[in-house]
Parts: C-alpha cells; structure tokens; sequence
C-alpha cells in the first residue's frame, strides 16, 4: 500500500466531496426531500435543473450516506435520518444556512493560488454582506447554526459576576448574547451591527424570550462608537476579517467605551505560535486571505500585543472550554 500516493490523493480528490453537498444545499434537495421520497426527474422538475445532471448529484448524495434510493419504490431518492437532522430548514438542528455559506465561499478558494500572488482578496465578503439579502441572512443564520454548539461554554470562561452591561460588536443573530444573558440573569446587553442583520438578531432574541434583556444598536464596527460605562465589550469571530490597523481602532473604541475596570474579550480561532497548527486554525488563516481584505488569523500572544497597545492591562489568554475557541480578555485600568 502507497500511503504516500494514498494521502496526496485524498488532498487532492478532497474537494470532490464538499461540492455535491454545496450543490444539493444551493439547489434546495434537502427541503424538497423533506416532502417525502422522489425520483431524480421529480425533482429535477421541481427544482428546475436537468434530469441527468440531477439523477448523477443524487447518486452522489447516495455514496456520501447523505440520501438513500430505494429500488423497491422505483428508485426514488430520500433523505438520510442525518440530512433530515442537519440539513433541512425546518430541523430544529439545522446546519443548511451554513452549508450553503460553505458553498459560497468555496468560490474564493478556487482561486486562493491568484490570492497568494497577489496578497489581496479574490472577493471580499465583508464588502458584499450588507449588499446581498440572500447572502447576508444565509451568513447570519448560518454562523448561529454554527456557533451555537459551542457558545454554551463562553459564559463560564468569563467572570460575570456583577456585570451588569455589556454589548457584542458584531454580534449577527445574538448567539452569544443570548448565551450570556441566559447565564447572567442581571446581565443587559447590545448587540451592535448592521441595520439588515438586526431584524434576524431581533427575531432570535424573541425567539429566546430575551427581548428585554437584549436589544440591538445600528454601527459600522469599522468606524463607530462602541457605547459608554460597559461592563463587558464582547468581539467574538470578528477581528480575524480585519487588519491589525482596524483591530487596534476597533480594540480603542472598546477601551473608550468600558467603564474602569470594565473588560474586553476577543473570541476566536488562533494559530499556535510556529503558525503551524492547529489544522483549523492554519486554513482559516488561507480563508481569511481569499475572503477578507486585511484579515488573518493571529497567534493568541498577537492580539494581547494588540491589546496592550490599546491601552489594556491584566491581559489574559485561555481556551473557552472545549468549544475549540480561545479568547484574550484585557481590563480598562
């Protein structure tokens, strides 16, 4: 057995895989399985797309365990009890806005060769949120399914004790928030971002019983004013899609905005000090390149540098439990 050849092949074959989850995700399969069972030209008609290119992505569906095809119902095609799970709207648990944002940015990864010559974005995607609806809210919903497998952890990586309020820069549907408001019963937070994205974060925070405890605020983090007399300013998964001139702008304002001995806490995927590793982090920092203007990922001692530039004391670094993310939280002396 070739282990070598074996290895490169499933680098170089892996992409084969994510695209005919992409494809089924963008064309709507899942939610039209959901209906119940259905041959390829069913569908094909339904989701107007060809017969034959419609009979091959469901064959594919099939080898991924993502739907099964029955013979004895004339072959129709039906949803695996994982997809039904994971990949239909209407699931409780489901991961289809992400997937689809997975789909789109694999787009930009095709041409990453093009981003490395260049040291630019092929596409900026911080640009485009706020000018595509269908976009901007299958990214929204999409980090919440995401995110919110993990956010249970933050609020006990974070003393909050006494905190009584606090906004989140960037904050999409309010996952954290809504994390920290349901851990922190005197807790009253902000979650600041743009005018379109607010009317999701509105609807999940009622959604969640929290509209008195969580209320949102317009901003462009870029350039605005983060409030005054905080407790906590949360940045979570924001500051790796910018460059280390925004984040010590955004890291200022954060300082201006807190209360003494009021905190800043920066969530997200860091790489380890060798840039090497983890895995994860390593890729998003090739995403970040392709995606975002000015974003890359940095170790856990850069942005505490970032930190103490801004003017921050009592930096501290740590794991948010075993979500996988890792925060820096710094104190307004």
């Amino acid at each position: 057995m070739d282990i070598a050849f074996m290895t490169l092949s499933r680098l170089a074959f892996g992409y084969w895989e994510g695209q005919p989850l992409y494809a089924m995700a963008e064309l709507g399969v899942f939610d039209a399985l959901a209906e119940g069972p259905a041959r390829a030209a069913t569908l094909a008609d339904r989701l107007a797309a060809s017969t034959d290119g419609m009979v091959r992505l469901l064959d594919a569906g099939v080898a991924l365990r993502l739907l099964t095809r029955d013979p004895e119902t004339d072959g129709r095609y039906r949803n695996t009890d994982m997809a039904t799970k994971l990949l239909t709207s209407g699931s409780p648990d489901t991961l289809i806005h992400w997937v689809r944002v997975m789909g789109h940015w694999s787009r930009p990864w095709s041409r990453l060769a093009d981003a490395v010559r260049s040291g630019t974005t092929v596409e900026d995607q911080g640009l485009r949120l706020g000018d595509d609806p269908a976009y901007m809210r299958d990214f929204i919903l999409g980090m919440h399914e995401y995110a919110r497998r993990g956010a249970a952890e933050l609020p006990s990586a974070i003393p909050l004790e006494g905190l009584r309020r606090g906004v989140d820069v960037g904050g999409g549907a309010g996952t954290y928030a809504i994390a920290l408001a349901n851990a922190a019963p005197e807790l009253k937070l902000t979650v600041l971002d743009l005018t379109p994205v607010l009317d999701i974060t509105r609807a999940m925070v009622d959604a969640h019983g929290l509209t008195g405890r969580i209320d949102t605020g317009v901003i462009d983090y870029r350039l605005d004013r983060f409030g005054e007399d905080l407790d906590l300013v949360l940045m979570s998964n924001v500051l790796h899609q910018e460059s280390d001139t925004v984040c010590l702008s955004m890291l200022g304002r954060a300082r201006d905005a807190l209360r003494p001995g009021g905190r800043v806490v920066v969530q997200g995927h860091f790489v380890q000090p060798d840039r090497t590793g983890p895995l994860f982090a390593t890729l998003h920092n090739l995403s970040a390149l392709a995606l975002w203007s000015g974003g890359h990922s940095r170790t856990l001692e850069e942005m505490a540098a970032l930190a103490g530039r801004s003017g921050f004391t009592e930096v501290t670094t740590g794991p948010v439990g075993k979500s996988g993310l890792s925060m820096v939280t710094a104190v307004r002396a």
